[in-house]
């Protein structure tokens, strides 16, 4: 789910959240190997993705782009 929403409005969130949301949902990386990679913490990385992920649901929940392309 999070990654048709990341598809349709991932353009929309900020270029260094764009790329910690991809390297753990799309490309399975752990928050430990994010953190280490960008010299964050763990909890950095997963706020990130958090807020992330709460996005992308506020955008389908007010423009439903993904629940239209499905039907």
């Amino acid at each position: 789910e999070l990654s048709y929403l990341y598809d349709f409005y991932g353009a929309l969130l900020k270029e260094k959240n764009q790329e910690i949301f991809e390297d753990y949902v799309l490309n399975d990386l752990s928050l430990g190997e994010i953190a280490a990679e960008r010299e964050i913490t763990r909890q950095g990385v997963y706020d990130v993705v958090r807020r992330c992920s709460n996005k992308l649901f506020e955008y389908e929940k007010k423009l439903h782009l993904v629940e239209k392309f499905q039907m």
